[in-house]
């Protein structure tokens, strides 16, 4: 791998602030780049790069699945040419579609979501999901006025980070922490939050998602997932294990005996949810496996980046 698109890799695997859509932005300029950065003798020699290159991007952030629908989009492209030029066209074309898409279905979703907001609605969210964030200024801009309350999203305080652009925003924003966030969902209309990925097996989204849904549920508060086709897991992929996290986010100082874990996401049961707020609309978390089924995994995907 070139020095260049190795730094860049282990900037990306060091990120942990950004939302799913804005790594998977990055990944998709770190793939077109990884093509360029070096003579490819032909189709072979380019999708040997694409795997290389994305197998990294992959395991750096294992729980985004738009990081696996790019490479797998890639892959199945590259299979319409054994030309290395072409192959490199077709690189090039499938990653500006890729963020072109991300961009649309993000402007959609918000569309789709200001339905849910009436005025003055009181929203919580956990995370730092750019979707949930575009979704919450579209409604301040169509003239609602919510009261948004964010949890903090330790270990890597996100949270923070999104009450704070909210607020730029103008938006009447209130930080609160993750151990109060369930105890809030009673007095909100709303619970928004993004998505990594949504499977068969449920929603992967920053830890402390799940708790919020057991909430809602129990105080029948609606609960949605703002989540684009692009999150969605190909049936058939595995997921690689999920590194583990750096302890001193939570005790720098921890003295001898104990064990510090943490972790960044959690999985949701899809029957907790109200609903998929994606670019097709409002679906039912049943109706979700019937799209997963049409998503088609490239042969590739399950050897050389699960296994490799």
């Amino acid at each position: 791998m070139d020095p260049f698109i190795a730094q860049s890799v282990a900037a990306i695997a060091a990120d942990t602030v950004s939302g799913a859509v804005e790594i998977a932005q990055k990944c998709a300029e770190i793939l077109a780049r990884a093509v360029r950065s070096r003579p490819m003798a032909d189709r072979a020699d380019v999708q040997r790069e694409i795997l290389t290159v994305g197998r990294a991007l992959i395991r750096s952030h294992p729980t985004i699945a738009p990081l696996v629908n790019l490479v797998n989009g890639l892959l199945w492209r590259l299979d319409e040419t054994d030309e290395s030029e072409t192959a490199l066209r077709l690189v090039d074309e499938t990653t500006n579609d890729f963020r072109r898409r991300l961009h649309v279905h993000e402007a959609a979703i918000a569309e789709t979501t200001l339905r849910l907001i009436s005025e003055e609605a009181t929203i919580l969210t956990i995370g730092r999901s750019t979707t949930v964030r575009a979704a919450l200024r579209h409604a301040q801009c169509a003239g609602r006025r919510p009261r948004v309350i964010c949890t903090e999203s330790r270990p890597a305080g996100e949270g923070r980070m999104l009450a704070g652009e909210l607020a730029a925003s103008g938006i009447n924003t209130t930080l609160i922490t993750d151990a109060s966030a369930a105890t809030q969902v009673a007095h909100c209309q709303l619970v928004l939050v993004g998505a990594d990925l949504i499977s068969s097996d449920g929603l992967i989204n920053r830890v402390g998602t799940y708790p919020l849904a057991l909430a809602a549920h129990a105080t029948d508060v609606p609960f949605y997932t703002l989540c684009s086709s692009e999150k969605l897991l190909p049936p058939g992929y595995r997921l690689p294990p999920h590194p583990s996290m750096a302890p001193y986010q939570i005790w720098p100082d921890a003295p001898p005996g104990i064990t510090v874990q943490t972790a960044y996401s959690d999985r949701t049961p899809l029957d907790l949810l109200t609903g998929i707020i994606s670019e097709r609309g409002i679906s039912p978390p049943a109706g979700i496996e019937a799209w997963l089924a049409a998503t088609h995994l490239h042969p590739l995907l399950r050897t050389e980046i699960t296994e490799g």
